[in-house]
């Protein structure tokens, strides 16, 4: 097995790994959005290769959070074929050697129940408090932030406004940024006061959400009640320090998860 760097002209190899891997073959033109794109810097992501095919790779994709950038380990694949040999633990401690020497002190991910027993095994992450998901139910009202193109910053430009998925961004006392999947509306991203603007701009039968650190109340005054889904959320500090308990993670953070 060799571990080799992903480039342009690996995206095909890996879009056909991931078929391979959850069924669903992604545009390339969404690889390269989310690999090379990114404003913060480039995702880190490492190939397994045997015999010239791609049968593992890993992805780190990096964001500001809290005052500081941090890693997003994303798209943990290994081909059916070559499950039960170390391809994924090498890949990954390799990547995470990466993304230390690069001075990023924290990493975080939503596991699969597979990748979450090897993450918090010889890898060395930590399960920290799950994130719950909070709905209310969608009520018509007039707006008062103004819908707009882009927000003339860098990250959340590309993270939303350039995104291949579609999002409703607002702007007034502060931004949010709204999505949709079928039926249901959720709050992907929220700064400053315009919660019930995103609430309104999230048309469906129902709008989640899911309330930062210390703002449980707001959302309860909003109408939003926590709901029985959660998501698993691992962490490991690359330096020793601390893991924080709860990060400031929206459901923007875990849609292309």
């Amino acid at each position: 097995m060799r571990v080799a760097d992903y480039s342009p002209s690996r995206r095909a190899d890996v879009a056909d790994l991931i078929a391979r891997v959850w069924g669903k073959r992604p545009d390339e033109a969404e690889l390269e959005w989310f690999y090379e794109r990114n404003p913060v810097r480039p995702a880190s992501v490492l190939l397994a290769e045997e015999d010239g095919r791609v049968v593992g790779s890993v992805a780190i994709s990096f964001q500001p959070l809290e005052k500081r950038v941090v890693g997003f380990a994303v798209h943990l694949a290994t081909d059916p074929s070559y499950r039960g040999r170390g391809i994924f633990s090498e890949l990954q401690a390799t990547n995470e050697d990466r993304a230390r020497a690069a001075g990023v002190s924290l990493l975080l991910t939503v596991p699969t129940p597979e990748s979450a027993r090897i993450l918090t095994g010889k890898l060395g992450w930590t399960a920290l408090p799950p994130l719950r998901v909070w709905a209310r139910p969608w009520v018509p009202v007039k707006l008062d932030a103004r819908p707009v193109e882009q927000f003339d910053d860098a990250w959340l430009d590309w993270r939303f406004a350039n995104a291949p998925r579609p999002y409703t961004l607002l702007a007034g006392q502060g931004h949010a940024v709204v999505g949709k999947r079928g039926r249901v509306g959720f709050v992907a991203a929220l700064d400053g006061n315009l919660l019930a603007d995103a609430c309104a701009a999230a048309r469906g039968v129902a709008v989640l959400a899911i309330p930062p650190p210390g703002q449980r109340g707001r959302y309860l005054r909003a109408g939003f009640l926590p709901t029985p889904k959660t998501f698993t959320l691992l962490g490991k500090s690359l330096y020793g320090a601390p893991l924080p308990e709860r990060p400031h993670i929206e459901l923007g953070d875990l849609d292309f998860m």
